[in-house]
């Protein structure tokens, strides 16, 4: 058997709650890869936070005020590695960095990776959409390969699988039962951007509860919809995903949102009437792609991102999708470590030499060139 190969990705999503750090253990190379989670950590960013969130929502910085973020960003992700890796040796480290613009072609994940090297003692991976928008591709959604690894075990048999990333956006990938070739892992594997979520969900529990979030979704769970205010902003929040949107910090509907709660009963109503919208776009997101693709239904949702941990929006959600959901946690994936482990699994595939991103999902129009860009390929083994 193959000797296993550790790795180590990095996430901190458009939310920008928090920075999530995990170590996979991988065996196998290229399209007979598969991975399992060995650590996982999650740290705040503390007084990055607000600066990270002012420069990612438009924020001016001078060419010195962003150096400086680059710097301290890198040198957060350093610390965190140390206190993860828990004494492994490192093929390589996959960091995302912070999305702070995302309108294709024009992109920017924020990092300044050369802290990480000196800790990592290892190459490491940044920037891991560039190539695909170089290709005329979106640049994301960029984890339906990586889902496809982490849960492979999972889809023999089973139908489609939908895997749901309930995050500030909302973004899906569809796995159908993989083929018997060499390399059908990645056969009919495709994801898309969905819709806002978190984005919407927090931005009106700041306003109506003066509270970043709503906790758990605590008080939405004590409010009653108002079915046609939901089902209005559902339609407006399903626009963004039949125009073909890739991401978005909320902005789109946030207002709209919290004009909706705010016109609502009491605040837990309000609330409440998000959470059925967001619920009732992303199902109807989901059968809308699979029905104009030719893909069958999914007989499952599996749920992953902070947005698993808000109990009204999740029993929204299943009380609208036509198969079964449960969060990935009961499928050996945490359900706050997926995209962080995703990130690994890409720097492996990368390093390997196979796409990390398909057409199908990104719209890249070009073929696939090495993505990433890597540093510290030529460290001395002694580093």
């Amino acid at each position: 058997m193959d000797a296993p190969r550790h790795a180590a990705g990095f996430m901190t999503g458009t939310s920008i709650d928090g920075i999530d750090a995990v170590v996979i253990e991988a065996r196998g190379f290229g399209p007979g890869i598969s991975a399992k989670i060995v650590e996982h950590l999650q740290e705040p960013l503390d007084d990055l936070r607000p600066e990270l969130r002012y420069f990612a929502q438009g924020g001016s910085m001078t060419a010195a005020e962003i150096t400086r973020l680059s710097r301290r960003f890198g040198e957060l992700h350093a610390g965190v590695l140390n206190r993860c890796r828990g004494g492994r040796s490192l093929a390589l480290v996959a960091a995302h960095g912070q999305t702070v613009t995302h309108a294709p072609p024009d992109s920017l994940q924020l990092l300044d990776p050369w802290p990480l090297v000196r800790e990592a003692g290892c190459p490491v991976v940044h920037d891991l959409r560039g190539a695909d928008l170089a290709g005329g591709g979106a640049g994301a959604p960029i984890t339906p390969r990586a889902d496809a690894v982490l849960f492979r075990d999972h889809r023999v048999g089973a139908g489609t699988l939908a895997i749901v990333n309930l995050g500030g956006f909302v973004n899906v990938t569809l796995l159908p039962e993989p083929s018997d070739a060499d390399d059908g892992i990645f056969d009919g594997v495709e994801g898309f951007d969905c819709c806002p979520c978190n984005h919407l969900l927090d931005a009106a529990a700041e306003a109506l509860l003066g509270t970043p979030f709503d906790v758990d979704g605590g008080v939405a769970m004590t409010g009653t919809p108002d079915e046609p205010a939901a089902d209005r902003l559902q339609g407006s929040i399903s626009k963004l995903f039949h125009a073909g949107r890739s991401g978005g910090d909320g902005d789109e509907t946030r207002s709209l949102a919290i004009e909706v709660a705010r016109s609502a009963g009491s605040p837990a109503d309000g609330l409440a009437t998000l959470h059925r919208a967001v619920a009732s776009a992303v199902i109807d997101c989901v059968q809308t792609r699979c029905d104009e693709r030719g893909i069958q239904r999914p007989v499952e949702f599996v749920l992953a991102g902070g947005g698993v941990l808000n109990r009204r929006l999740v029993e929204e959600i299943g009380s609208r999708a036509t198969g079964r959901v449960r969060s990935s946690d009961a499928l050996g994936v945490p359900a706050q470590a997926r995209e962080a482990a995703a990130m690994a699994i890409l720097g492996l595939l990368a390093f390997d030499g196979l796409p990390i991103t398909d057409p199908a999902s990104t719209g890249r129009r070009t073929p696939a060139i090495p993505a990433g860009r890597w540093c510290g390929l030529d460290l001395p083994n002694e580093f």
